[in-house]
């Protein structure tokens, strides 16, 4: 198991392009199971990319920053995701991303790699984002453990808001063509090998399905309020899941909690929603 290399936190990577046009974001809106027009057909009048789209442009960065860092790609597992959308995305363009390595942190058996992303157009700040890596095995080092996230406070007797989503025996096969080739969410022996009864989806896709619920629950149905969503994966979505989101609003104004689960299991936690 490799040592993690500690120097590189702080440290700005190369900036990385990403050019993409209308059928990506289409591919990506079918991968997380979006079928209305507006996501999916170029010519609908309202065509929109959807915001959580913005995992595939940050994702190359941040597994260059995970290289640099001498994690171990073969166990590593996504903990948690953010993003804070600054204005939405272009229905094409050519961005340029800026990732660098804030902290990483010692968890004992394990440790977390925190990366922070910028993404930009020729016209500016689009989306930042937060992405917290565990990888296992490589702990132990005598770092700082870091601090528990404090969360917003639930509203009292607010309205708690569902919406369910039937996952495809394929769904995995399909978002994987947005860019996230791991194989463990196509390999059934690999993913036997690690532990888990099958290939199992990716997180992100859950992750996407659960900004779609924030979108139509307390959004609107209008994607471009959403100005922050951030989530912990706490368990694995298996491909054909139903998986259900709750939704509800915190104290504070225009901010509501998320969590989801399968059956009786959480499969996303700590989720916050904000809308501008």
């Amino acid at each position: 198991m490799p040592t993690l290399d500690l120097t590189v936190v702080g440290q700005a990577l190369s900036p990385v392009t990403h050019a993409y046009t209308w059928k990506d974001t289409a591919l990506y809106a079918l991968g997380v199971g979006e079928s209305d027009l507006r996501y999916v057909w170029e010519s609908h009048a309202d065509f929109t990319v959807l915001p959580s789209f913005a995992v595939v442009p940050s994702m190359p960065p941040v597994m260059e920053a995970l290289t640099r860092a001498k994690a171990d790609l073969r166990t590593l597992v996504h903990g948690a995701q953010t993003i804070t959308w600054h204005r939405p995305l272009p229905r094409k363009a050519t961005l340029k991303t800026e990732a660098k390595v804030r902290e990483i942190l010692d968890k004992g058996k394990g440790a977390v790699v925190e990366i922070d992303t910028q993404t930009s157009d020729e016209d500016g700040l689009i989306f930042e984002t937060t992405w917290s890596i565990f990888c296992r095995g490589q702990g132990g080092f005598g770092g700082p453990r870091g601090e528990k996230p404090v969360l917003p406070e639930a509203k009292e007797g607010g309205a708690v808001k569902t919406q369910r989503f039937e996952t495809r025996k394929d769904q995995a096969l399909l978002y994987r063509l947005s860019g996230d080739l791991n194989p463990l969410h196509v390999d059934p022996a690999l993913a036997t090998k690690v532990g888990f009864e099958s290939p199992i989806l990716h997180g992100l896709c859950s992750w996407g399905m659960a900004l779609r619920a924030a979108i139509a629950l307390v959004a609107d149905g209008d994607p471009s309020r959403i100005a922050e969503f951030s989530a912990r994966f706490s368990g694995v979505v298996y491909p054909g899941d139903s998986m259900d989101v709750r939704i509800a609003p915190a104290t504070e104004d225009s901010v509501f909690l998320l969590d989801a689960t399968v059956g009786d299991r959480s499969v996303l936690a700590n989720g916050v929603v904000r809308l501008g």
